[in-house]
């Protein structure tokens, strides 16, 4: 590879991970071709991706942005995962790396912080930002539904009162007539 062609990977790595908070690096000593298009389909369902590069072009891609702290990491054979957000990336990696005991995941780098594996971990057992904006949808309408079911069980009370005072008052001529 000439320096041209080391030069164009260096960018479009550089743009590909241009706004991407959060990278986890793992080894992949071993892994078979079908175990890592697993690995892929699992990160494109979280629209996450991964990325097999050379360590010094991974160095050189991530030199001056807010994820250069995973450079120490980029020894040996290894690969990189990341997405939009940084949680769906960091659970399909760890699922892989459970399933599939040649990825060993090695550490990673979350908002210009470098993680730990056990950090990265702790990282993929927090709620996807899908769940938290569920979650939060779910907080936002019980609201106005708890408020609008105390409201009717007041009127609803009230109609359970005057229903029993009327079967009360017709009660007794009820009884008359059938004697």
């Amino acid at each position: 590879m000439n320096k041209v062609e080391k030069h164009e990977r260096v960018d479009s790595l550089r743009q590909e991970l241009a706004g991407i908070t959060s990278v986890i690096v793992a080894e992949y000593r071993g892994l078979t071709m079908t175990e890592m298009q697993n690995l892929r389909k699992a990160l494109r369902k979280v629209d996450g991706q991964v990325r097999v590069v050379k360590n010094t072009l991974a160095r050189l891609s991530v030199k001056g942005t807010s994820l250069e702290a995973v450079t120490d990491k980029l020894v040996g054979p290894v690969l990189i995962t990341y997405g939009p957000e940084p949680v769906g990336p960091a659970k399909a990696t760890v699922k892989a790396a459970q399933d599939m005991p040649k990825i060993v995941i090695t550490g990673g780098c979350l908002a210009g912080r470098a993680l730990s594996p056990d950090e990265v971990k702790a990282l993929s057992l927090l709620p996807s930002q899908d769940e938290l904006r569920a979650k939060f949808l779910g907080v936002l309408n019980a609201v106005p539904s708890k408020f609008v079911g105390t409201l009717a069980g007041v009127s609803r009370g009230l109609l359970n009162v005057l229903t029993a005072r009327k079967e009360q008052l017709e009660g007794p001529a009820v009884e008359a007539e059938a004697a």
